[in-house]
Protein backbone atom coordinates (compact mmCIF):
# COMPACT_ATOMS: atom_id res chain seq x y z
CA UNK A 1 0.00 0.00 0.00
CA UNK A 2 1.28 3.54 -0.92
CA UNK A 3 1.61 5.39 2.46
CA UNK A 4 2.05 8.68 1.02
CA UNK A 5 -1.07 10.71 1.51
CA UNK A 6 -1.59 14.17 0.65
CA UNK A 7 -2.27 15.02 3.86
CA UNK A 8 -0.89 13.11 6.81
CA UNK A 9 -3.44 12.30 9.40
CA UNK A 10 -3.35 10.00 12.78
CA UNK A 11 -6.62 9.11 14.85
CA UNK A 12 -6.20 8.51 18.44
CA UNK A 13 -8.28 6.12 20.63
CA UNK A 14 -7.97 6.43 24.12
CA UNK A 15 -11.15 4.87 25.91
CA UNK A 16 -10.70 7.08 29.16
CA UNK A 17 -7.87 10.32 29.26
CA UNK A 18 -5.85 8.63 31.74
CA UNK A 19 -3.26 11.11 34.28
CA UNK A 20 0.51 9.93 34.37
CA UNK A 21 2.62 8.86 31.86
CA UNK A 22 -0.31 8.32 29.70
CA UNK A 23 -1.21 12.44 28.95
CA UNK A 24 2.30 12.89 29.47
CA UNK A 25 3.44 10.60 26.46
CA UNK A 26 0.17 11.96 24.29
CA UNK A 27 0.46 15.51 24.44
CA UNK A 28 4.27 14.89 23.60
CA UNK A 29 2.96 13.27 20.47
CA UNK A 30 0.42 15.53 19.70
CA UNK A 31 2.79 17.94 19.88
CA UNK A 32 5.35 16.79 17.33
CA UNK A 33 2.57 15.63 14.83
CA UNK A 34 1.60 18.77 15.04
CA UNK A 35 4.59 20.39 14.04
CA UNK A 36 5.66 18.14 11.13
CA UNK A 37 1.54 19.46 10.06
CA UNK A 38 0.05 16.09 10.75
CA UNK A 39 -3.59 16.44 11.25
CA UNK A 40 -4.35 14.58 14.76
CA UNK A 41 -8.02 13.86 15.83
CA UNK A 42 -8.76 12.10 19.36
CA UNK A 43 -11.45 10.07 20.21
CA UNK A 44 -12.18 9.98 24.48
CA UNK A 45 -15.15 8.65 25.89
CA UNK A 46 -14.47 10.44 29.21
CA UNK A 47 -11.49 11.81 30.58
CA UNK A 48 -9.63 12.70 33.94
CA UNK A 49 -7.98 15.28 32.76
CA UNK A 50 -8.71 18.92 33.47
CA UNK A 51 -10.19 21.39 30.94
CA UNK A 52 -7.26 23.27 31.40
CA UNK A 53 -5.15 20.18 30.13
CA UNK A 54 -7.60 19.24 27.40
CA UNK A 55 -7.67 22.79 25.89
CA UNK A 56 -3.36 22.54 26.44
CA UNK A 57 -3.66 19.91 24.00
CA UNK A 58 -6.41 21.38 21.51
CA UNK A 59 -4.04 24.93 21.04
CA UNK A 60 -2.07 22.72 19.01
CA UNK A 61 -4.19 22.03 17.03
CA UNK A 62 -5.45 18.87 18.16
CA UNK A 63 -8.79 17.91 17.10
CA UNK A 64 -11.30 16.48 19.70
CA UNK A 65 -14.13 14.87 18.31
CA UNK A 66 -15.89 15.19 21.63
CA UNK A 67 -15.70 19.00 22.77
CA UNK A 68 -13.09 19.04 26.03
CA UNK A 69 -16.16 20.72 27.60
CA UNK A 70 -18.31 17.53 27.39
CA UNK A 71 -15.97 15.15 28.13
CA UNK A 72 -14.85 16.91 31.66
CA UNK A 73 -19.30 17.40 32.49
CA UNK A 74 -21.16 15.43 29.98
CA UNK A 75 -23.15 12.27 31.39
CA UNK A 76 -23.91 11.77 27.93
CA UNK A 77 -20.28 11.27 26.34
CA UNK A 78 -20.50 7.71 24.64
CA UNK A 79 -23.82 8.95 22.45
CA UNK A 80 -22.23 12.28 21.62
CA UNK A 81 -18.72 10.99 20.54
CA UNK A 82 -20.44 8.14 18.50
CA UNK A 83 -22.77 10.47 16.37
CA UNK A 84 -19.70 12.80 16.25
CA UNK A 85 -17.79 9.84 14.75
CA UNK A 86 -20.43 8.14 12.88
CA UNK A 87 -20.69 11.71 10.58
CA UNK A 88 -17.05 12.83 10.39
CA UNK A 89 -15.09 9.51 9.85
CA UNK A 90 -17.03 6.85 8.39
CA UNK A 91 -14.80 5.48 6.04
CA UNK A 92 -12.01 8.15 6.22
CA UNK A 93 -9.07 6.95 6.03
CA UNK A 94 -5.78 7.83 8.13
CA UNK A 95 -2.05 7.11 8.13
CA UNK A 96 -3.01 4.94 11.60
CA UNK A 97 -5.66 4.48 13.85
CA UNK A 98 -3.24 4.61 17.46
CA UNK A 99 -5.01 2.31 20.35
CA UNK A 100 -3.73 3.87 23.56
CA UNK A 101 -5.01 2.17 27.21
CA UNK A 102 -7.97 -0.18 26.80
CA UNK A 103 -11.32 1.08 25.35
CA UNK A 104 -14.55 -0.36 23.16
CA UNK A 105 -13.88 2.55 20.90
CA UNK A 106 -11.11 0.54 19.83
CA UNK A 107 -12.83 -1.76 17.85
CA UNK A 108 -15.79 0.03 16.60
CA UNK A 109 -13.14 2.58 15.11
CA UNK A 110 -11.47 -0.07 14.08
CA UNK A 111 -14.48 -1.10 11.93
CA UNK A 112 -15.68 2.78 11.05
CA UNK A 113 -12.62 4.00 9.50
CA UNK A 114 -10.77 2.73 6.05
CA UNK A 115 -9.98 -0.17 5.54
CA UNK A 116 -6.90 1.02 4.19
CA UNK A 117 -5.89 2.87 8.01
CA UNK A 118 -3.15 1.06 9.92
CA UNK A 119 -4.54 -0.39 13.09
CA UNK A 120 -2.02 0.04 16.16
CA UNK A 121 -2.98 -1.28 19.55
CA UNK A 122 -0.55 -0.23 22.46
CA UNK A 123 0.24 -2.80 25.23
CA UNK A 124 1.28 -0.39 28.29
CA UNK A 125 1.21 -2.46 31.46
CA UNK A 126 0.84 -5.89 30.98
CA UNK A 127 -0.27 -8.86 28.78
CA UNK A 128 -4.09 -9.01 28.52
CA UNK A 129 -5.89 -11.98 29.76
CA UNK A 130 -7.20 -14.39 27.19
CA UNK A 131 -10.76 -13.05 25.87
CA UNK A 132 -10.48 -9.56 27.91
CA UNK A 133 -11.25 -6.47 26.14
CA UNK A 134 -7.41 -6.04 25.91
CA UNK A 135 -6.75 -9.31 24.58
CA UNK A 136 -9.47 -8.68 22.16
CA UNK A 137 -7.83 -5.85 20.69
CA UNK A 138 -4.88 -6.61 20.33
CA UNK A 139 -5.67 -10.00 18.43
CA UNK A 140 -8.06 -7.86 16.11
CA UNK A 141 -6.04 -5.02 15.37
CA UNK A 142 -2.94 -7.30 14.82
CA UNK A 143 -0.17 -4.81 14.97
CA UNK A 144 1.13 -3.95 18.21
CA UNK A 145 3.39 -1.28 20.38
CA UNK A 146 4.69 -2.27 23.83
CA UNK A 147 6.35 0.21 26.23
CA UNK A 148 9.20 -2.26 27.59
CA UNK A 149 11.14 -5.07 25.78
CA UNK A 150 9.61 -7.55 28.76
CA UNK A 151 5.87 -6.91 27.70
CA UNK A 152 7.05 -6.98 24.17
CA UNK A 153 8.21 -10.50 24.38
CA UNK A 154 5.47 -11.41 26.31
CA UNK A 155 2.89 -10.15 23.62
CA UNK A 156 5.15 -11.82 20.73
CA UNK A 157 4.79 -15.15 22.65
CA UNK A 158 0.46 -14.12 23.02
CA UNK A 159 0.21 -13.22 19.05
CA UNK A 160 3.01 -14.91 17.24
CA UNK A 161 1.08 -13.74 14.23
CA UNK A 162 1.01 -10.35 14.68
CA UNK A 163 3.89 -7.42 14.40
CA UNK A 164 4.58 -6.07 17.54
CA UNK A 165 7.79 -3.62 18.04
CA UNK A 166 8.62 -1.62 21.43
CA UNK A 167 8.67 2.05 21.69
CA UNK A 168 9.02 3.48 24.85
CA UNK A 169 6.72 6.64 25.37
CA UNK A 170 7.60 10.52 24.61
CA UNK A 171 9.02 12.77 27.67
CA UNK A 172 9.68 15.65 26.08
CA UNK A 173 9.64 17.38 22.72
CA UNK A 174 13.44 17.82 22.93
CA UNK A 175 16.57 16.29 24.03
CA UNK A 176 17.25 17.16 27.89
CA UNK A 177 20.44 18.80 28.26
CA UNK A 178 23.25 17.22 30.26
CA UNK A 179 22.69 18.44 34.02
CA UNK A 180 25.08 20.07 36.38
CA UNK A 181 27.07 17.99 38.37
CA UNK A 182 25.69 18.24 41.88
CA UNK A 183 27.31 19.69 45.05
CA UNK A 184 28.89 16.59 47.25
CA UNK A 185 26.07 15.29 49.69
CA UNK A 186 28.29 14.27 52.70
CA UNK A 187 26.67 13.88 55.93
CA UNK A 188 24.13 16.45 55.21
CA UNK A 189 19.92 15.63 55.08
CA UNK A 190 19.69 13.65 51.85
CA UNK A 191 16.81 14.49 50.07
CA UNK A 192 14.20 11.73 48.81
CA UNK A 193 11.55 12.01 46.23
CA UNK A 194 8.19 9.44 45.28
CA UNK A 195 6.94 10.58 42.11
CA UNK A 196 3.62 9.08 40.64
CA UNK A 197 0.18 8.34 41.66
CA UNK A 198 -0.89 8.04 44.87
CA UNK A 199 -2.28 4.71 44.49
CA UNK A 200 -1.84 1.49 46.81
CA UNK A 201 0.08 -0.51 44.40
CA UNK A 202 3.00 1.68 44.15
CA UNK A 203 2.97 2.00 47.88
CA UNK A 204 3.75 5.55 49.03
CA UNK A 205 1.06 4.93 52.07
CA UNK A 206 3.45 1.92 53.78
CA UNK A 207 7.01 4.18 52.23
CA UNK A 208 5.40 7.34 54.24
CA UNK A 209 4.29 5.44 57.46
CA UNK A 210 7.67 3.44 57.90
CA UNK A 211 9.96 6.37 56.83
CA UNK A 212 10.34 7.47 60.54
CA UNK A 213 12.16 3.90 60.90
CA UNK A 214 13.37 3.65 57.37
CA UNK A 215 14.92 7.34 57.53
CA UNK A 216 16.95 6.12 61.04
CA UNK A 217 19.19 3.73 59.72
CA UNK A 218 22.56 4.48 58.27
CA UNK A 219 23.82 5.30 55.48
CA UNK A 220 20.07 7.13 54.73
CA UNK A 221 19.92 9.11 58.22
CA UNK A 222 19.22 12.19 58.34
CA UNK A 223 16.91 11.95 55.27
CA UNK A 224 13.44 13.79 54.26
CA UNK A 225 10.62 11.95 52.13
CA UNK A 226 8.84 14.68 49.42
CA UNK A 227 5.74 12.62 48.16
CA UNK A 228 4.44 14.20 44.47
CA UNK A 229 1.32 12.65 42.82
CA UNK A 230 -2.37 12.76 41.92
CA UNK A 231 -5.13 10.95 43.92
CA UNK A 232 -7.87 10.65 41.98
CA UNK A 233 -10.12 10.29 45.31
CA UNK A 234 -8.28 12.69 47.63
CA UNK A 235 -8.63 9.97 50.21
CA UNK A 236 -5.36 7.97 50.26
CA UNK A 237 -3.55 11.78 50.35
CA UNK A 238 -5.75 13.11 52.75
CA UNK A 239 -4.96 9.82 54.94
CA UNK A 240 -1.33 10.15 54.74
CA UNK A 241 -1.41 13.96 55.71
CA UNK A 242 -3.05 13.16 58.67
CA UNK A 243 -0.93 10.54 59.54
CA UNK A 244 2.12 13.38 59.38
CA UNK A 245 0.58 15.32 60.96
CA UNK A 246 -0.75 13.40 64.10
CA UNK A 247 2.51 11.33 64.57
CA UNK A 248 4.78 15.16 64.27
CA UNK A 249 6.65 13.86 61.16
CA UNK A 250 5.79 17.38 59.06
CA UNK A 251 9.95 18.32 59.62
CA UNK A 252 10.60 14.92 58.14
CA UNK A 253 8.09 14.10 55.19
CA UNK A 254 5.72 16.62 53.14
CA UNK A 255 2.51 15.49 51.43
CA UNK A 256 2.90 17.96 48.01
CA UNK A 257 0.38 16.12 45.90
CA UNK A 258 -0.30 16.80 42.75
CA UNK A 259 2.44 18.95 40.55
CA UNK A 260 1.98 20.55 36.88
CA UNK A 261 4.49 18.96 34.73
CA UNK A 262 6.02 22.73 34.14
CA UNK A 263 7.35 21.93 37.87
CA UNK A 264 9.12 18.83 37.32
CA UNK A 265 12.45 19.97 36.58
CA UNK A 266 12.58 22.10 39.66
CA UNK A 267 11.23 19.34 41.57
CA UNK A 268 13.92 17.11 40.69
CA UNK A 269 16.78 20.14 40.87
CA UNK A 270 15.94 19.75 44.62
CA UNK A 271 16.11 15.89 45.12
CA UNK A 272 19.28 13.57 45.47
CA UNK A 273 17.55 10.67 44.56
CA UNK A 274 13.90 9.58 43.47
CA UNK A 275 12.02 6.09 44.90
CA UNK A 276 9.60 3.95 43.53
CA UNK A 277 8.46 1.12 45.09
CA UNK A 278 5.50 -0.34 42.90
CA UNK A 279 4.14 -3.94 42.81
CA UNK A 280 2.75 -3.37 39.13
CA UNK A 281 3.97 -0.91 36.72
CA UNK A 282 4.02 -0.73 32.63
CA UNK A 283 7.74 1.33 32.33
CA UNK A 284 7.05 4.17 34.83
CA UNK A 285 8.09 7.48 32.99
CA UNK A 286 8.61 9.65 36.04
CA UNK A 287 11.75 7.56 36.59
CA UNK A 288 13.00 8.35 33.08
CA UNK A 289 12.26 12.02 33.64
CA UNK A 290 14.65 11.76 36.63
CA UNK A 291 17.43 9.60 35.22
CA UNK A 292 17.27 12.63 32.80
CA UNK A 293 17.94 15.15 34.93
CA UNK A 294 20.79 13.01 36.51
CA UNK A 295 19.01 11.71 39.55
CA UNK A 296 19.20 7.95 40.83
CA UNK A 297 16.22 5.80 41.30
CA UNK A 298 15.66 3.10 43.14
CA UNK A 299 12.72 0.88 42.49
CA UNK A 300 10.98 -2.31 42.36
CA UNK A 301 11.45 -4.59 39.35
CA UNK A 302 7.99 -4.54 38.62
CA UNK A 303 6.66 -4.55 34.84
CA UNK A 304 9.32 -3.37 32.65
CA UNK A 305 11.14 -1.59 34.93
CA UNK A 306 13.50 -3.81 35.74
CA UNK A 307 15.72 -2.47 32.03
CA UNK A 308 16.36 0.45 33.40
CA UNK A 309 19.33 -1.43 35.51
CA UNK A 310 20.79 -2.90 32.42
CA UNK A 311 24.68 -1.90 32.56
CA UNK A 312 23.64 1.50 34.49
CA UNK A 313 25.58 1.58 37.68
CA UNK A 314 23.75 4.78 39.06
CA UNK A 315 20.30 3.08 39.97
CA UNK A 316 19.10 0.09 41.72
CA UNK A 317 16.40 -2.04 41.07
CA UNK A 318 15.30 -4.68 43.60
CA UNK A 319 12.20 -7.24 43.86
CA UNK A 320 9.29 -6.48 44.77
CA UNK A 321 9.52 -7.42 48.66
CA UNK A 322 9.15 -4.64 50.85
CA UNK A 323 12.83 -5.36 52.50
CA UNK A 324 14.37 -5.57 49.29
CA UNK A 325 13.57 -2.35 48.49
CA UNK A 326 14.48 -0.46 51.70
CA UNK A 327 17.95 -2.74 51.45
CA UNK A 328 18.10 -0.93 47.94
CA UNK A 329 17.57 2.55 49.34
CA UNK A 330 20.15 2.16 52.06
CA UNK A 331 23.07 0.63 49.76
CA UNK A 332 21.86 3.96 47.17
CA UNK A 333 21.79 6.16 50.12
CA UNK A 334 25.52 4.97 50.80
CA UNK A 335 27.00 5.48 46.70
CA UNK A 336 24.73 8.93 47.55
CA UNK A 337 27.36 9.90 50.20
CA UNK A 338 30.60 8.65 49.15
CA UNK A 339 30.09 9.89 45.59
CA UNK A 340 30.00 6.87 43.65
CA UNK A 341 26.74 8.22 41.39
CA UNK A 342 27.67 9.84 37.98
CA UNK A 343 24.96 12.21 37.07
CA UNK A 344 26.44 12.81 33.92
CA UNK A 345 26.88 9.14 33.04
CA UNK A 346 23.02 8.54 33.96
CA UNK A 347 21.74 11.52 31.98
CA UNK A 348 23.91 9.84 29.02
CA UNK A 349 22.36 6.51 29.41
CA UNK A 350 19.00 7.12 29.52
CA UNK A 351 18.59 9.57 26.67
CA UNK A 352 20.58 7.21 24.46
CA UNK A 353 17.73 4.82 24.84
CA UNK A 354 14.64 6.75 25.82
CA UNK A 355 15.31 10.22 25.33
CA UNK A 356 13.42 12.41 22.50
CA UNK A 357 16.53 11.77 19.59
CA UNK A 358 16.10 7.90 20.26
CA UNK A 359 12.17 7.80 20.81
CA UNK A 360 10.40 10.41 18.26
CA UNK A 361 11.64 9.20 14.89
CA UNK A 362 10.27 5.62 15.78
CA UNK A 363 6.96 7.24 16.73
CA UNK A 364 6.36 9.04 14.17
CA UNK A 365 7.41 5.79 11.33
CA UNK A 366 5.26 3.91 13.27
CA UNK A 367 2.06 6.19 12.75
CA UNK A 368 2.50 8.06 9.98
CA UNK A 369 4.30 4.86 7.90
CA UNK A 370 3.37 1.92 9.56
CA UNK A 371 3.18 -0.82 6.38
CA UNK A 372 6.94 -0.21 6.55
CA UNK A 373 8.20 -0.09 10.21
CA UNK A 374 6.01 -2.99 11.34
CA UNK A 375 7.21 -5.08 8.33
Amino acid sequence: MNEICEKKSVLISTGILARGGIRTHLYFLCKMLREIDVEVFIFASGSRWTLEELEEVRSLGVKFVTPPKALVSSKYISLLSSLALSTLHLGRKYNSLYCISTGRSHLYLRRLVSKNTVGIYHEIVSTPQLNSLGWRCAFSIGTIVANSRKIGQEMTDLFPESATRVIPFLTSDNSILPPQIPSEIGLRELKVVYLGRIVAHKRPDQLVREWKAISSLSPLYPARLDVYGFDDQNVLLDELRNFVVSNGLAHQICLHGNYEPDCLSQILAQADLVVLPSLYEGLPLVLVEAMQRGVPIVATSAGGTEEFAENNPDVIITDLEWSSFVSGLLTMSGKLRSGLIDSIRLHKWVEERYGYDAVATQWQNALLYPNTFFR
